[in-house]
C-alpha cells in the first residue's frame, strides 16, 4: 500500500475525530423545533469520477429524483404526519475524506438527523463508526457498502444497508455449486495494485465473500492461489500465465477470473490461448467465475468461443454482475455485423450463466421506473445536463425503499413517545422487520441488512435469441428479444435457500464432471499395462484382505461364544445373602439369612415394579389399598450389598427348579449387561440359583419419580420438570434404538432418580427371562388394575400383548407420565376421586368417543408441552409421535435450562434439590424447636428450674444436702370414705348430692374435686418462695429452702402459705356436695434434708431424711382445719416474731416418742387468714 496515501488518510480521519469531539461538547441536545423538521444529509458525488473510485455509477443527479419521489409518496400516503424532511446534498467528490468531513460539519450545524448515500465504502465507514456516538445516534442508510468488513454491528452500530451484504452473494454461489454437485471453481481478479491509496476493488471484496462462504461450506482450511493484476495498466500476461500453469499442477486447481475489463481483444486472446494450451491435458473442465464489464465479457466469450471452450461442454462460465445492471452496461453493436458473426456471438454465450441481483416483477416495477424517469426529465433536466438517458438500477431504486423504511420507523418512534432525533430508537424500528417496498416485500435482518435475492440466468435454447428476460442483457441496446436468457434459479436471502425454477442448459446435454476422470494431474489414470510383480502384489493384497475379513468375523464369533460361556452377568445368591465369605467385601462370614442394608420406601405395589416382590415387616404396617385412587399401598425396595456397592434386587416368581440357559437367553443377558447410558439403570447381573431367582440392577437412592411427585415437600419448578422429562426422552430414545426396541412397562414407578438427581429408566428388557416367571394376577385386586393405567388402549384390547410392549405403546405411557409430572395430582387424574382404577381401564379399553383421558386443567405450562402430551396419548397409534419428534419439540423448551456442559446441568439440578431440602430442614427445625420448648416447659413444671436446666444441658444432677428447710404436708380428712362411696365412672354426669339425700359419688366428680382443689393450691403457692414436691392422691407436699436457699425465711414462707391454704379451704365449695365442708389437715416441720433426682423414666426430685418423716407424722397426728407445728419450726417462727402459736401439748409420735407440738393460729396482727 502507498505509505504516503495511508498517512494522509489517517491524518484526515484524526481531524474528523477532533471535530466530532468539539461538536459533541458544543452542540449536543439542541431541542427539536416545534415544526418537527428532519435534517437529511445525502452524501453523493456531483460528478461520476474515475471508474476505480465510483464502481456503482452513483451521482447526485441519479439519486435525487428517486429520493424526491420517495419523500413525496410518504407525505401523500400519510406515513408521516407533522414531520417534514429538509434535504442537504453534500458533494463527496468520491473522496473518503470529504464524506466524513461533511457529515461532522452537518452534525455541528444541527443539520444532521439521518445520513443517506455515499458511493464508496471507504467514505462511508468512518461516518458509520461515528454515528453511534452522536447525541442519541444518527442512522446511516446506504445502498452500497456490501463488503464483509462492514457486517460487524458492534462497530457500525446504526448502519442499514438496503442491498444487503456480499455474504449473500457467497451463499448464492455455494448453494449453486451444491445444487450442481461442484466443488472446484476458478478465481482471477483485478485489484488496484498501482492505486492502493484508493483501496481494494469491488471484485476483490466479492472474491473475499465467496471464498469465505466456500471455506465454511467445506468445513476446513482452504488456500486459493491469488492471481491479481491492475487492468488499467499494461500487464505481463506471460508471467501471469506461468503462475496460473504452475497452480494448475496442484491436486486442486483454482483458476480465477475476476476482472473489470481487458481492453484489448488481442490481450484476451493471448491470455486464454496460453491457459488453454498449458492446462488442456490437466484442466479438462473448469467452472470460471467472471466479474467483468459487459464489454470485457463480450471480448472474453468471443475468444473462448474461438478456442472451442464454449462448444466443448467442458467449461462453465459464471458471470457475476452486482455493482451495475447488465442492461445498462452492454454496449456492443451488432447492427453492422453479418448474420454469421451474430451466430458466432450467440454460440459464444452457450456456456454462460449469469448471477445478478434479482429485480422485482415487471408489473410492479415498470410504473416506478416511468415515474422516476419522468421526474428526472421534467424537474431535473437529466438528459439535457448529462447527455445520457436516465436509467434506474438496483442501487438507485433502493433509495426509495430506504426513505420509506426510515419514514415508517420515524413515525413509530414518535408514536412511542421518543424524540424523532433519537437515532437509536429509529434504527431499532428499522431492523428486524418487513414492509412493502416499491417492488414487493422487503425484509431487513436483525443486523440492519436487507435480505437480497439473486437470480441465476441461463441461455434459453428454445428461442435462439439473446436476452436475459427480467435482466435484459442486450435488450437495452435493442438488438435481441426478451426471453433469450431465462431465470433457471434464484436465491431467496430471507430463507437462505436456492430455488430451481427452470431447466439448466448444457452444451453437452449434461453438466461437465466436477473433477476429470484421471484427476487434475493424471494421477487417477495409471498405465494400462501392469508389471508381473504388480499383478502378484495385487493378488496377495486381495487375498490378505479377504483373509483378514474372514479372520475378523471368525474371531468375533469365537469371542462372542466365549463371553456367553463366561456368563459375566451371573451373580450367586450367597454373594447377595452374605453367606459367602469375601475378604475384600465382607467383614463377617456369619451373616444372617439375607444381608439387607436398606429398605427404600416406594409408592406403588405391583409385581412389575422396581424390586418390590418380597415380604417384609414394612408390608404389615402398610395400609391396604381399597381400590380408590386417592389411597395407596406403600412398599419398599429390596437392596443388598454386592461387592461393596448397594444394588437393587428384584425377586422373580419362577417356580422351576432349574433354568435351561438357551442361546437366545444367554444373548439377551449379555446384551443387557453391555447396555450403558446415562439415563437407564445399569444391569449388574442376575441370580439363577433356585429358588432365589432375581434381577440385580443399579440402585438409585432418591426413589422413583412417583415418590418425588407425591412428596409435597419437594418443590419442582419448570426447569426441574422439563429436565426430568428430557431425561425420560433420552433414556427411551436409547432403548428404542437398542436391540430391546421397546420398554413395555414404562410408568412413573419405573423412572428412578439417582443421588445426582438424574432420572433413569429401569425394569426394561430381559423379555425371555421374564417369560419364565409364573404370573399370579388377581383380577379382583386394585393393584392389578392400577398397574394398567399406563397401558395403551390397543394393548388393553389384546388378549396376549407382547411381553416387551410396542414403541407406540411406550409413547402412550410417556403421555400419562407427562400428565403426572405437570399436574402432580396422581396417575390418570380425572377429577372424580371415587372412580376406581378398574373403571378407568375399562373406559380406556372400550375406546369411548370422545376418548377417555386424564383431566387437563387450566395451567400456565407452554402449549407445546401440552400438545405433546395430548398427541402422545392419541387413540390411533399412528397419530402418536415417536420419541425423536418429541425430543425436537421438548428441546425448544429446555434450551434455556439445559447447556452442553453436563456438569452445569447436574449442578443446576442439585442446587434445586438442595433448595428443596433447605426449605424442608427449616420447616422441620421450626417444628423441633417448638416441641423442644414444650418439653422444656413441661420439665420446668416437673422439676426445679435449676435442676431442669442442668438436665437440659446434659449435666449430671448430684444429690445436695440442706442444713435446714421447712416441709409442709397436708391431706383431706375423710377422703378415703368419700372415694369408697364412689361408683364406676359413667359417661353422663351424676346428680349433685343434696343435704336431704346423699347419692353415690361419681369417680369423675372425685377427680374433678381434686383437680379444682389443687389447682387452687397451685395458684396460691406461686406467691411464696416454696417448691411443690409432689401430689399423691389427696396428699400435698411443699418445701421451702430448697433448691434455692433462703436463710431462715423458709419457715416464714411455709407458715404464711399454710395460713393462706387453710383460708382457701374454708371458702372452697364441693361442686357435687356444696353443703359439706372440706376438712384439710396440715403438718409443718423444719430440719435438715438431702435432695436429688431419682430415676431415668419419669424422673422425680425427691427429699430424704428424718425431717421428711417427722413432717409427715406432724400431719397425720394433727386435726382437721388446723396447722400442726413442731418445736423446731415454732422456734424459727418465734425468732421472726410474726405469728401466733398455741401450745397443743405432748403428742406421741411413731418412732419419735413424745413430742411437744403447737398450733399455728395466725399472724401476730391477730389475723388467722392470709389472702
Amino acid at each position: 500500500m502507498d505509505v504516503l496515501g495511508m498517512v494522509k488518510r489517517l491524518a484526515c480521519l484524526f481531524d474528523v475525530l477532533v471535530l466530532q469531539l468539539l461538536c459533541t461538547t458544543i452542540g449536543s441536545d439542541v431541542p427539536m423545533s416545534r415544526h418537527r423538521r428532519i435534517q437529511v444529509m445525502v452524501a453523493m458525488p456531483y460528478e461520476l469520477g474515475p471508474p476505480w473510485q465510483n464502481s456503482f455509477l452513483l451521482t447526485r443527479s441519479v439519486v435525487e429524483p428517486v429520493i424526491t419521489l420517495a419523500i413525496r409518496d410518504v407525505v401523500q400516503k400519510g406515513i408521516i404526519n407533522d414531520i417534514r424532511f429538509d434535504l442537504h446534498f453534500r458533494n463527496t467528490n468520491c473522496s473518503d475524506t470529504l464524506g466524513p468531513y461533511y457529515a461532522v460539519e452537518a452534525y455541528c450545524a444541527q443539520q444532521l438527523d439521518v445520513v443517506f448515500g455515499f458511493a464508496s465504502a471507504y467514505a462511508l465507514a468512518p461516518v458509520a463508526r461515528l454515528s453511534g456516538f452522536w447525541r442519541q445516534g444518527v442512522p446511516v442508510i446506504t445502498t452500497i457498502a456490501q463488503v464483509d468488513s462492514l457486517d460487524d454491528r458492534s462497530v457500525y452500530k446504526l448502519l442499514t444497508r438496503m442491498n444487503g451484504s456480499y455474504r449473500e452473494l457467497g451463499f448464492t454461489i455455494v448453494r449453486m455449486l451444491q445444487s450442481l454437485n461442484y466443488e472446484n471453481v476458478a478465481f482471477l481478479f483485478h485489484n488496484n495494485l498501482r492505486r492502493q491509496a484508493f483501496g481494494k476493488s469491488e471484485c476483490f471484496f466479492q472474491m473475499v465473500a465467496i471464498n469465505n462462504q466456500l471455506l465454511k461450506a467445506r468445513g476446513g482450511w482452504l488456500q486459493v492461489p491469488i492471481i491479481d493484476f491492475d487492468e488499467f495498466f499494461e500487464q505481463n500476461y506471460e508471467d501471469l500465465l506461468k503462475r496460473a500453469s504452475f497452480a494448475a499442477n496442484g491436486k486442486r486447481f483454482f483458476f480465477s477470473l475476476f476482472t473489470d475489463g481487458l481492453h484489448e481483444r488481442k490481450e484476451c486472446w493471448i491470455y486464454l490461448m496460453e491457459v488453454y494450451h498449458r492446462s488442456a491435458a490437466l484442466f479438462l473442465k473448469s467452472m470460471i467465475l467472471v466479474c467483468a464489464s459487459v464489454d470485457t465479457l463480450e471480448k472474453l466469450m468471443s475468444v473462448a468461443q474461438r478456442l472451442g471452450m464454449t462448444d466443448s461442454g467442458k467449461y462453465v462460465f459464471i458471470s457475476i454482475h452486482i455493482h451495475s445492471d447488465m442492461q445498462d452496461d452492454f454496449s456492443w453493436q451488432l447492427n453492422n455485423v453479418s448474420e454469421t458473426e451474430k451466430e458466432e456471438y450467440l454460440r459464444s454465450y452457450a456456456s454462460l450463466k449469469i448471477v445478478t441481483l434479482r429485480r422485482p416483477p415487471q408489473f410492479l416495477y415498470r410504473r416506478f421506473e416511468e415515474d422516476v424517469k419522468r421526474l428526472a426529465q421534467e424537474k431535473f433536466n437529466y438528459t439535457k445536463l448529462t447527455g445520457k438517458p436516465y436509467r434506474v438500477t438496483k442501487f438507485t431504486s433502493a433509495f426509495y425503499d430506504g426513505i420509506l423504511l426510515y419514514a415508517i420507523a420515524l413515525n413509530e418512534t414518535v408514536a412511542s413517545g421518543f424524540s424523532p432525533r433519537n437515532g437509536v430508537e429509529v434504527t431499532k424500528r428499522m431492523w428486524n422487520r418487513s414492509f412493502t417496498g416499491i417492488g414487493g416485500k422487503v425484509t431487513i435482518s436483525k443486523d440492519g441488512d436487507r435480505f437480497s435475492d439473486y437470480s441465476v440466468l441461463d441461455l434459453n435454447p428454445d428461442t435462439g435469441n439473446f436476452d436475459v428476460g427480467a435482466y435484459a442483457v442486450a435488450r437495452a441496446a435493442g438488438y435481441f428479444d426478451d426471453n433469450t436468457f431465462q431465470e433457471v434459479a434464484y436465491y431467496a436471502g430471507s430463507q437462505d435457500k436456492l430455488y430451481v425454477v427452470g431447466k439448466w442448459h448444457w452444451v453437452a446435454g449434461e453438466p461437465p464432471p466436477d473433477k476429470p476422470i484421471c484427476g487434475f494431474d493424471n494421477s487417477k489414470c495409471p498405465s494400462k499395462e501392469l508389471a508381473p510383480w504388480a499383478l502378484v502384489l495385487i493378488v496377495i493384497s486381495v487375498l490378505t484382505v479377504i483373509f483378514g475379513i474372514i479372520s475378523f468375523f471368525v474371531f468375533r464369533h469365537y469371542k462372542l461364544e466365549a463371553e456367553l460361556r463366561t456368563m459375566s452377568w451371573r451373580i450367586f445368591w450367597d454373594e447377595l445373602s452374605g453367606q459367602k465369605k469375601h475378604n475384600k467385601y465382607r467383614k463377617r462370614a456369619d451373616s444372617k439369612a439375607f444381608h439387607w442394608l436398606h429398605e427404600q420406601k416406594r409408592s406403588m405395589s405391583n409385581d412389575d415394579n422396581y424390586g418390590n416382590s418380597f415380604t417384609s415387616l414394612a408390608d404389615s404396617m402398610c395400609s391396604v389399598e381399597d381400590g380408590n385412587l386417592g389411597k395407596e399401598k406403600s412398599t419398599f425396595t429390596k437392596v443388598a450389598n454386592y461387592r461393596g456397592q448397594i444394588v437393587a434386587v428384584k425377586m422373580l416368581n419362577i417356580q422351576r427348579s432349574r433354568i435351561e440357559l438357551s442361546r437366545n437367553l444367554l444373548l439377551e443377558l449379555k446384551k443387557m449387561k453391555d447396555l450403558s447410558h446415562d439415563h437407564i439403570t445399569r444391569f449388574v447381573g442376575a441370580c439363577i440359583d433356585a429358588p432365589h431367582y432375581c434381577i440385580v440392577t443399579e440402585y438409585c437412592p432418591k426413589g422413583s419419580l412417583q415418590d418425588i411427585l407425591e412428596n409435597s415437600g419437594i418443590k419442582l419448578d419448570k426447569m426441574m420438570r422439563y429436565s426430568l422429562i428430557h431425561d425420560i426422552i433420552k433414556g427411551m430414545l436409547f432403548i428404542h434404538a437398542s436391540d430391546i426396541r421397546s420398554h413395555g412397562k414404562l410408568k412413573s414407578t419405573n423412572c428412578v432418580v439417582d443421588s445426582r438427581f438424574v432420572l433413569k429408566i429401569t425394569d426394561f428388557g430381559l423379555h425371555h427371562f421374564r417369560d419364565l416367571e409364573t404370573r399370579k394376577d388377581d383380577c379382583l385386586s386394585a393393584s392389578y388394575w392400577r398397574k394398567k393405567l399406563w397401558t395403551a388402549p390397543e394393548l388393553l384390547r389384546t388378549d396376549c400383548p407382547p411381553t416387551g410392549g410396542t414403541p407406540k405403546g411406550d409413547v402412550y405411557s410417556f403421555g400419562i407420565i407427562l400428565h403426572e409430572m405437570l399436574f402432580r395430582r396422581g396417575v390418570f387424574y380425572t377429577g372424580d376421586d371415587c372412580l376406581l382404577a378398574r373403571d378407568i381401564v375399562e373406559r380406556v379399553r372400550l375406546g369411548m368417543q370422545p376418548v377417555f383421558r386424564p383431566l387437563v386443567m387450566d395451567t400456565n405450562f407452554d402449549n407445546v408441552i401440552l400438545n405433546v402430551m395430548t398427541r402422545c396419548w392419541s387413540e390411533n397409534p399412528d397419530d402418536r409421535p415417536d420419541f425423536r419428534m418429541v425430543r425436537k419439540q421438548v428441546t425448544s423448551l429446555t434450551r434455556e435450562f439445559e447447556t452442553s456442559n453436563i456438569v452445569d446441568n447436574l449442578l443446576r439440578r442439585m442446587e434445586q434439590y438442595a433448595n428443596n431440602l433447605e426449605k424442608l430442614v427449616q420447616d422441620r427445625t421450626a417444628d423441633y424447636l417448638q416441641e423442644k420448648q414444650k418439653a422444656e416447659n413441661l420439665l420446668y413444671q416437673l422439676l426445679p428450674k435449676s435442676v431442669a436446666s442442668q438436665l437440659i444441658k446434659g449435666e449430671p444432677v448430684k444429690a445436695e444436702a440442706f442444713d435446714c428447710v421447712t416441709i409442709y404436708f397436708s391431706d383431706i380428712v375423710g377422703f378415703t370414705s368419700l372415694c369408697a362411696e364412689s361408683t364406676p365412672m359413667q359417661v353422663s354426669s351424676q346428680p349433685v348430692c343434696t343435704a336431704d339425700e346423699l347419692k353415690p359419688v361419681n369417680c369423675r366428680q372425685v377427680v374433678n374435686l381434686l383437680n379444682d382443689l389443687y389447682t387452687c393450691f397451685d395458684s396460691i403457692i406461686e406467691n411464696y418462695d416454696v417448691y411443690k414436691v409432689e401430689t399423691i392422691g389427696d396428699a400435698y407436699m411443699v418445701v421451702s429452702g430448697l433448691p434455692r436457699r433462703n436463710g431462715v425465711a423458709h419457715a416464714y414462707e411455709i407458715a404464711r402459705m399454710s395460713l393462706a391454704l387453710l383460708a382457701a379451704v374454708r371458702c372452697f365449695t364441693i361442686m357435687h356436695r356444696p353443703k359439706e365442708q372440706l376438712k384439710l389437715r396440715i403438718g409443718i416441720h423444719s430440719g435438715p434434708v438431702c435432695a436429688g433426682v431419682v430415676g431415668l423414666k419419669m424422673p422425680r426430685y425427691c427429699l430424704f431424711g428424718d425431717t421428711v418423716n417427722t413432717a409427715s407424722r406432724m400431719e397425720s397426728t394433727g386435726m382437721p382445719l388446723k396447722i400442726h407445728v413442731s418445736s423446731a419450726t415454732k422456734a424459727l417462727l418465734e425468732s421472726l416474731n410474726s405469728f401466733t402459736l398455741d401450745l397443743r401439748g405432748e403428742v406421741e409420735m411413731k418412732g419419735k416418742g413424745v413430742q411437744t407440738t403447737y398450733w399455728l393460729v395466725g399472724t401476730s396482727s391477730g389475723s388467722s387468714e392470709v389472702s
